[in-house]
């Protein structure tokens, strides 16, 4: 018998994640919220200081020195927070295989696991990506070699083969989806497994992903929503108004300073919608990957969350 994966436990994976580690999902959120809070925080003051009014060439000069040390720092906080990112998906994965398993640290490791899975996606997205663009330089080989065919020809071979190709990223994407999954669940390099895991899974995974992005997109407009009417209240609710002239950023200080209060309120909101996100991405994916090389559902191994070899005491 193939292997197999109940459509219903992967989509409902996310919410019982939530249901059970609020307290995790909420601390997940807030670390991604304290570094993007870092990248702004270094690049709101050069905003902020930008020489619109006078200085000339020289406070021109000076401002792009400043901007590219600026710079620098900024990336850096970049490749940190796609660290942090690694490591809170890669939480929310083995919370999801250890229902009922307390961890001190939240799942949270920084070992080879998060190297090993790293590497994967770095290396899946990067074959994707060639093997799309080949496809589409194939495509417009084929457009040239058609052309004295007619334009009408041209056309619909290029149709035909614009639903192929995209057929064919669907189906590629979603086979190399579960490397990821399969790397951690196994704590190894597992290509070859989480490409063997989908044969024959194409669909009910398409599907997995498209309900999933739904879900996103829905639970994105009600946050949205939410943190909207938090801002419109404070602003409101202090009477403020906004400036007739805005000549520099500057002129906005103090709205800026008003609408803190404001601002703070909407950290716990954003943290735990965060975090909701990456249980909503990362739960259905380790679920079914994880019912796939089982063989089919099964009850979840509370011992899966551990890994042997990661670089965080227990």
């Amino acid at each position: 018998m193939k292997p197999r994966f109940s459509f219903g436990e992967a989509i409902g994976a996310p919410f019982i994640l939530i249901r059970q580690r609020p307290f995790s999902v909420f601390v997940w959120g807030l670390l991604m919220i304290a570094m993007i809070v870092a990248i702004y925080s270094v690049v709101l003051p050069a905003f902020l200081s930008l020489p619109l009014s006078a200085g000339g060439e020289a406070a021109w000069n000076a401002y792009s020195v400043e901007m590219l040390q600026l710079q620098a720092v900024s990336n850096g906080l970049s490749v940190l927070m796609y660290l942090v990112l690694l490591v809170v998906f890669n939480a929310a994965g083995r919370a999801t295989l250890a229902p009922g398993v307390r961890d001190r640290f939240l799942f949270m490791r920084l070992g080879m696991d998060e190297v090993r899975v790293a590497v994967v996606v770095v290396a899946t997205f990067l074959g994707w990506y060639v093997a799309v663009l080949v496809l589409v330089l194939l495509g417009v080989a084929i457009g040239f070699a058609t052309w004295p065919l007619g334009e009408a020809t041209v056309i619909a071979v290029l149709i035909g083969y614009g639903v192929l190709v995209l057929v064919a990223t669907i189906v590629g994407w979603t086979r190399i989806s579960l490397m990821g999954p399969a790397t951690l669940i196994l704590h190894r390099f597992a290509l070859t497994e989480g490409w063997a895991i989908g044969r024959g899974q194409v669909l009910k995974l398409v599907g997995m992903h498209l309900v999933v992005w739904v879900l996103y997109v829905l639970t994105y407009l009600v946050v949205g929503v939410a943190i909207g009417a938090i801002l419109i209240g404070g602003f409101v609710g202090q009477g403020l108004v906004w400036p007739e002239a805005v000549e520099t950023p500057q002129d906005l200080l103090p709205i800026a300073r008003a609408m803190a209060v404001p601002l703070v309120a909407t950290v716990p909101v954003l943290a735990f919608a965060y975090g909701a996100f990456i249980a909503l991405m990362a739960a259905p994916s380790v679920r079914a990957a994880r019912q796939l090389l089982d063989g089919g559902p099964s009850e979840p191994r509370p011992t899966a969350a551990s890994s042997p070899d990661t670089l965080q005491t227990a």
